[in-house]
């Protein structure tokens, strides 16, 4: 049956572990394909940025740049006016401030700084003024009329750009115009100022990670990396915003995103594998002990029908009037009486085993002359074995040992399971010792047999209920698997332990070590002697 369930068991492993190891390959590609949309998606999240912020840029510079030069036409000669006037509307990055009135075929120019303080130009500047306003210039000219006057940049040099808007009469017709000169150093310290206000109040939680960059160069393009840069559509068209997350690139936070879900998935894979290993080990160890109950069922009732029938047999002998001398039937008698303490040993057994699992197995201590009740019990056990040939040998300590506290009927018990072991596995080596002794803090029972031995590997497991080692002649050899499972209970109770020695076909020496002159764990011992002479026994559990 166990051999069966564990071939299962090995039929269970493909049959787990597949689907699971196909769990895991869908999960990895899953997890590949997330980090590449996370990649897309922390692109186009930082390219959506880099746009609303350049449109925030150019926008601003237009309502500035308008509200600045919309300038009426009868304050183009006014030069403080237009001094009031411009210091009172900044613009970003200006440089000057300038207001043209044509008259005819000539112009007059009036220029500013930024503080409203009126100027003069150096000759480059001057020019570029004058080149700008030209074709407004031929408007006037021409008389042409302007509807809805509006803003325009001129980028031709890129050390002057200008925005102008034309100034017209109430017949819409050019009579000037007014501008504004931009440095390349202040507008682009300006630009930054507006981003950096448009980062801190769109992106709130993430503005401290953002960092923006202005540069006249296009980045070099790499294959699926698309830069994430935006040009200027107003003003400094040739400039191009950049941003970027200072903590890590788009790649390295869905790399790092895969790495820690791998990670997740991997020890959610690990506790699946351990659960179905403990669920497995269980079912297999409940399995082992439904064998081993078996197996106990099995070898109990074997147990039973020996002394059973040989009690049934000398019974109808002396029935039938088979047996009509006295020493036969004396024969006879012991015989039954021997099968009869056999059969009672082994039913003692199974009801104290079950006591002791449902934790009622209940113990009367009160001093008791060890050294006698050994005696008593190996010479009890002899007597059925002496028509078998073997011969059990009793040693006393040299000196009288003091009475111990101890249940004279438990620890009976316990020598006669090991007495009942050691001829179980005596191979035919029909000798079995038993000494008493002790040492400054034990006295010392030991059951020595010469039979098979029990190796290094087992020495530890025998103790276990139902146990039964695996090695061929201990395995061949019925029994209940109780017996030491008992002693081990008992010997423990009285707050002693059992020391085993023993190699493979070298026999075994069981010995017991009860504490002397002490009581065991929670028992309390006589108030005195006349006490327990009378027998007023203490109970523990």
């Amino acid at each position: 049956m166990v051999r069966l369930f564990r071939r299962s068991i090995l039929w269970l492993v493909p049959v787990i572990v597949i689907p699971l190891a196909a769990v895991l390959v869908v999960q990895y590609r899953f997890l590949r394909t997330l980090e590449q949309k996370s990649v897309s998606a922390e692109r186009s999240w930082l390219r959506e940025s880099v746009e609303v912020v350049a449109d925030a840029i150019d926008n601003d510079y237009r309502a500035a740049a308008l509200r600045a030069l919309s300038i009426e036409k009868n304050c183009l000669c006014d030069g403080a006016v237009l001094s009031d006037w411009f210091r009172r509307t900044p613009v970003g990055g200006a440089r000057t401030f300038f207001a043209v009135q044509f008259d005819g075929p000539h112009a007059s120019y009036l220029y500013f700084a930024p503080n409203g303080t009126a100027k003069s130009l150096g000759s480059d500047e001057d020019q570029a003024v004058k080149l700008s306003t030209v074709a407004w210039h031929v408007a006037h000219k021409m008389k042409r009329a302007v509807a809805h006057p509006a803003l325009t940049v001129d980028e031709r040099d890129e050390r002057h750009r200008i925005i102008m808007r034309p100034v017209v009469d109430a017949s819409e017709h050019v009579i000037g115009v007014a501008g504004v000169i931009l440095d390349e150093r202040l507008a682009r310290a300006a630009m930054m100022d507006v981003g950096a206000r448009v980062l801190a109040s769109r992106y709130k939680d993430h503005a401290s990670y953002l960092r923006l960059r202005i540069s006249d160069r296009v980045p070099a393009a790499v294959p699926g990396r698309e830069p994430m840069t935006q040009p200027f559509s107003f003003v400094f068209t040739n400039w191009r915003l950049g941003i970027r997350d200072i903590c890590a690139t788009p790649e390295e936070l869905a790399a790092l995103g895969f790495k820690n879900n791998m990670m997740l998935s991997g020890g959610v894979m690990i506790v699946l594998f351990g659960a179905i290993g403990l669920a497995i080990q269980a079912a297999s160890r409940q399995m082992k002990l439904s064998q081993m109950k078996s197996d106990f069922v099995s070898n109990v009732s074997h147990e039973l029908r020996t002394p059973l029938a040989s009690i049934r047999v000398f019974g109808e002998y002396m029935r039938l009037g088979r047996v009509t001398t006295e020493e036969k039937v004396r024969e006879y008698g012991e015989y039954i009486e021997a099968e009869s303490r056999r059969l009672t040993q082994l039913i003692n057994n199974i009801l104290d085993f079950s006591k002791i699992e449902s934790a009622e197995k209940k113990y009367k201590y009160h001093e008791t002359d060890v050294v006698a009740l050994v005696h008593e019990t190996v010479c009890a056990f002899a007597m059925p074995l002496r028509d078998h040939g073997y011969e059990v040998s009793f040693t006393a300590p040299a000196a009288m040992l003091p009475p111990v506290v101890l249940d004279p009927d438990a620890i009976g018990q316990v020598i006669m399971n090991l007495l009942d072991n050691a001829v179980k596995y005596s191979n035919g080596e029909k000798s079995i010792d038993v000494i008493v002794s002790d040492d400054t803090e034990h006295v010392r029972i030991a059951v020595r047999d010469h039979g098979i031995g029990i190796p290094d590997s087992e020495q530890k497991k025998i103790f276990d209920k139902f146990y039964r080692v695996g090695s061929g002649l201990v395995h061949d050899v019925k029994g209940s698997g109780l017996g030491l499972a008992i002693v081990n209970h008992v010997v423990k109770a009285h707050g002693g332990r059992v020391e085993v020695v023993s190699a493979p076909g070298q026999g075994s020496t069981f010995t017991i070590l009860l504490p002397k002159g002490v009581a065991p764990p929670s028992v309390a011992p006589p108030a005195s002697a006349a006490e327990s002479n009378q027998g007023k026994d203490t109970e523990a559990a």
